[in-house]
């Protein structure tokens, strides 16, 4: 880390790379393709290094989507939920992947509403 930053900014700059990565869940364009562990299909994937993943080979299913919209709901979800995956979805006219929203615990989304 460069000497001219403050002790704070180490600090948070510490703090962040320190955590964890979220996990990302994908929604494809792309609707036929099929889980490399059970051969199952869906609306949502998770990519591993041998190919797509379904949500229930990777312990995901019993989450409910959010949508995005809401960034006050979304914040008190996020930290009350203790898994959480950011849905995203590739936009061919910008060439990247878009937040869609977040796959929260049911009983996290009950308790911020």
């Amino acid at each position: 880390m460069s000497p001219q930053l403050s002790e704070a900014k180490r600090e948070r700059l510490a703090e962040k790379a320190s955590r964890a990565p979220e996990l990302v869940v994908i929604q494809p364009l792309n609707t036929e393709w099929t889980c490399h562990r059970c051969g199952a299909t869906g609306g949502l994937l998770m990519m591993e290094p041998p190919g797509p993943a379904c949500l229930r080979c990777v312990g995901l299913h019993d989450l409910e989507f959010l949508p995005a919209g809401d960034a006050l709901l979304t914040r008190r979800v996020k930290a009350n939920s203790s898994r959480y995956a950011v849905v995203v979805r590739f936009s061919r006219s910008r060439r990247r992947y878009e937040r869609q929203g977040l796959l929260v615990e049911p009983r996290a989304l009950a308790d911020a509403r």
